[in-house]
């Protein structure tokens, strides 16, 4: 009896190690499934390998490279710009503001390029997931400023290209909205390679061990770590009360190619101003309307009554004041009031082409702001349909850039503006300066002609 019990006891045992090693092997796959590291809040996307069930597009290890930015990682994701993209697909992770079980909101990851310009990294969602929230980043982070202006790589800026081990911790909730992440891609869009290591996601900040919190700024900041560290090592980013914040920095280039269409004109106007600046200065010049060269000239023949000396001058230094001048020796005879009249008139009608030459940069001082002013309208009007179409799902963010590249046709209206006005006073005041050197000059040739000498009897008018 003792016998039967003994091996219907032993069977029990046996069927209950079974059935134990039966549930620990649908229990193993199902948690390498989800990568999930239990009682941390974290989902291992790559640390030292990739999640279970999860590939790579080109299914081989050419990614995967051993080293990485810490001793901890045994190996880290390579590539350079002849395997970008890296394409990671077979995920199925949602991203949620409030995560509930087997649902994620925060990413760390940390990143490195060897040289070039800009690195990135793009999250594939489901389609039913994509909003346009994430769609106007295209899903991406990016670091550094593209050379290429014809098909730079869009994204989410988070800072300046790694040049040395950096980890980032982003807000995926705050950055793309509600996503299901079904894939990952790592971008080296140029020449030298790139690498990617400890990628992980998140519930809360809490579970990310010594991590600081994630800035409220689009842009992040970047925070090195040193190969021979065990761990990630996080930096909190303090301030001291007294330090004054960064400005941000503005990409002019791509704020003006921001602008529209109504940029346009303005750039039209701009290079008519210029070109009119530059040849209104030139031929504005002292040389052209009064030579010094000719004054003294004729100042020297008159004085010895030399008449035909003083026309060869009028003629060897073409100018408006060579024009009156040489008018007033050829007609001396006419009599002094006709022929002050008529020199002054020459002059005065000389003076007013110049002055009429350099007046559309007045006009372009009056019209690019009003052009600019009218683009700022029109963007407003573009950015506040875009807060009537998506509401509280675009944000802030969406408003506020709008209105930054709705403002950008203003500031280029007011830029070429400021320049035209200041350039039409200069040349203005430049002609009126010549117009009186001009006036004193024929008054002092008529007075030499006329008044000095009685009846011109000292001159010698038949020379």
């Amino acid at each position: 009896m003792n016998c039967t019990r003994m091996k219907i006891s032993f069977r029990k045992s046996v069927l209950n190690v079974l059935i134990w090693g039966v549930m620990m092997l649908f229990a193993y796959p199902l948690s390498a499934q989800t990568n999930e590291k239990p009682g941390k809040g974290l989902y291992e996307l790559f640390s030292t390998k990739i999640p279970d069930g999860a590939q790579w597009e080109k299914p081989d290890n050419r990614y995967v490279r051993d080293g990485g930015y810490s001793k901890k990682s045994a190996n880290y994701i390579y590539l350079d710009d002849s395997k970008s993209p890296a394409k990671l697909t077979g995920l199925s992770i949602p991203i949620r503001e409030n995560p509930g079980p087997g649902e994620y909101r925060y990413i760390t990851f940390a990143w490195i390029k060897w040289g070039g310009d800009q690195i990135g990294m793009q999250f594939h969602v489901s389609d039913k997931s994509a909003n346009q929230k994430g769609k106007k980043y295209d899903f991406t982070y990016i670091a550094g400023k593209s050379k290429d202006v014809i098909n730079p790589l869009k994204g989410l800026s988070v800072g300046e290209v790694p040049g040395h081990w950096m980890v980032m911790t982003r807000d995926l909730w705050k950055d793309f909205g509600n996503i299901t992440l079904t894939g990952i891609s790592f971008i080296c869009p140029e020449r030298r390679d790139a690498g990617f290591d400890e990628i992980f996601l998140a519930k809360s900040q809490d579970d990310l061990k010594n991590a600081p919190k994630v800035l409220p700024s689009e842009v992040a900041t970047p925070i090195p770590v040193n190969e021979d560290e065990e761990q990630l090592v996080y930096e909190e980013a303090a301030m001291d009360k007294n330090e004054q914040p960064e400005g941000v920095q503005i990409d002019w280039a791509a704020q003006i190619k921001a602008g529209g269409s109504m940029m346009y004109p303005l750039y039209l106007l701009g290079l008519i101003a210029l070109v009119i600046a530059i040849q209104r200065l030139i031929t504005s010049r002292e040389g052209r309307l009064a030579p010094k060269p000719l004054r003294k000239s004729v100042n020297e023949c008159l004085a010895k009554g030399d008449l035909k000396g003083a026309l060869a001058a009028c003629e060897k230094y073409p100018s408006t004041l060579a024009n009156s001048l040489r008018f007033i020796l050829e007609h001396i005879k006419a009599g002094r009031e006709a022929v002050s009249q008529t020199a002054g008139d020459m002059a005065a009608r000389d003076i007013r082409t110049h002055l009429a030459r350099i007046y559309p940069l007045s006009v372009i001082a009056s019209l690019a702001p009003l052009i600019g002013l009218l683009g700022t309208v029109v963007g407003m009007i573009e950015a506040f349909g875009l807060v009537a179409l998506y509401g509280d799902e675009g944000g802030a963010s969406i408003l506020s850039d709008s209105i930054s590249k709705a403002l950008i046709t203003t500031a280029a209206g007011l830029i070429i503006a400021a320049p035209a006005i200041a350039l039409y006073f200069i040349i203005k005041n430049r002609i009126m300066r010549m117009a009186s050197l001009v006036e004193v000059e024929v008054e002092n040739v008529i007075t030499t002609l006329y008044l000095e000498d009685d009846n011109s009897k000292g001159t010698d008018v038949s020379k």
